[in-house]
């Protein structure tokens, strides 16, 4: 399954990187490869990118 990575950043500044999140792909019958809607890849790593951040905040007592 192909993958894709993602830089998160703030006034140009990395904030994260979430490596390797599966592209969901269908194939034609003609055997070409049709990517999916990214939407509910995107969603979930966001929120465990925010939760990941929520935790270290926490933890850092801000």
């Amino acid at each position: 399954m192909p993958t894709i990575s993602l830089r998160i950043t703030c006034k140009g500044n990395t904030l994260g990187d979430i490596d390797a999140l599966p592209v969901p792909v269908s194939v034609t019958p003609s055997g070409h490869l049709v990517v999916d809607p990214l939407e509910p890849v995107m969603r979930r790593a966001m929120q465990a990118f925010a939760d990941a951040w929520q935790r270290s905040c926490d933890k850092a007592g801000l």
